[in-house]
């Protein structure tokens, strides 16, 4: 490794970490005098507001990490253009494209860094944060409003409601397919409504059918006044499950509830798995389309405050990269684009601008 990918990468390491515990800090602060009121109502333990903080830290690494390495990349490639070092080590012979190696290879990592975080930790932790905020730092979740066109899975089950009452403890039109041995669907149940009574789930106003690997009926269909629907969670632990499903799930489980929808022709319900699918993909090498994006652009900052035009123009290009990806995540929900298109249509657009900036550089 020569000398300057060890001084460039060492500015860029040091910036990224500097201004990532910094916008930690700022998350904490917010959030806890956001949270001051149920806390002060609720009075949770110190031990246990420490522990929401520290299960919550995956989850705000991974909100903030992109930005603050956005910024760093563009302090670090700034002071050196101020100081004309940019153009002495062009004289010396290394092409554009080889000063931003350093760069491009550190957002690799960290970017490859990130998604095992959100693989092997994020999952965990936010579920136990999650259980934290709803215990002690919120009110009860029956003071909440209902929950429409709602879709989750519960063991051998996929379930469909069209409305949720936490304070009633009811799921309403519901529908559920129950899977075979080999994953495949060989029940259809329809409820009119599902309740929580006596520490356990029933429907009420039951249909019954037996139904082959084509989704054909095999027999005349059961009707039942009531039955006990075995779904796993408790109501709070469903409204938990269905407001942060895809968080979660790991890619692997996704993949696998993917599966299950394609037998039943989950329409819309189908297309947003995938879509958080890609998502859980795309978001952590955010880093590396980002920095790609930036570079012809941080390579030419020659501006004397390095440090507040690289603040401003980070918040502005970062600005402008998620509203764009959030726009095209609304898009493939929509049924305008293809999922998998509506995810990568942003980060690929930035990879090209980047590279097509790289290359036009003289």
């Amino acid at each position: 490794m020569r000398i300057f990918d060890k001084y460039l990468l060492k500015n860029i390491i040091y910036s990224y970490i500097f201004i990532a515990l910094i916008f930690i800090g700022l998350y904490f602060i917010i959030d806890l005098f956001s949270n001051l009121e149920n806390i002060l109502e609720t009075k949770p333990s110190f031990l246990k507001i420490i522990q929401y903080y520290l299960y919550s830290i995956p989850l705000i690494i991974l909100q903030v990490s992109p930005l603050a390495l956005l910024i760093s990349t563009l302090y670090t490639f700034g002071e050196l253009n101020k100081n004309n070092e940019i153009i002495s080590i062009r004289a010396s012979g290394l092409s554009v494209l080889r000063i931003a190696a350093p760069a491009l290879f550190f957002a690799l990592f960290v970017s490859i860094f990130i998604f095992f975080l959100q693989e092997k930790t994020l999952i965990h932790s936010q579920r136990k944060a999650e259980e934290i905020k709803e215990q002690f730092l919120h009110k009860q979740t029956n003071t909440k409003t209902e929950e429409k066109n709602i879709a989750f899975t519960s063991g051998n089950m996929i379930i469909f409601a069209e409305t949720f009452s936490p304070s009633k403890k009811t799921l309403t039109n519901v529908m559920v397919f129950q899977e075979g041995k080999n994953q495949t669907i060989v029940k259809k149940i329809i409820c009119k409504r599902i309740v929580f009574e006596n520490d356990s789930w029933v429907g009420k106003n039951v249909m019954e059918y037996n139904i082959d690997k084509q989704g054909e009926l095999l027999d005349i269909p059961i009707n039942l006044k009531t039955k006990k629907i075995d779904l796993r969670e408790k109501p709070k632990e469903l409204l938990l499950k269905q407001s942060i499903f895809s968080q979660f799930y790991s890619l692997n489980t996704l993949k696998r509830e993917i599966y299950r929808l394609k037998q039943i022709n989950a329409g819309s319900f189908l297309s947003n798995l995938i879509i958080d699918y890609y998502r859980k993909i795309a978001e952590p090498f955010s880093h590396f389309f980002l920095i790609i994006g930036i570079l012809p652009l941080a390579l030419e900052i020659k501006k004397r405050k390095v440090a507040l035009s690289s603040l401003g123009v980070g918040f502005i290009f970062g600005f402008i990269y998620y509203v764009l990806f959030s726009f095209s995540i609304a898009l493939g929900k929509s049924g305008i684009l293809l999922p998998f298109f509506s995810v990568w249509l942003t980060p690929l657009f930035f990879l090209t601008i980047g590279i097509t900036g790289l290359l036009l550089i003289k």
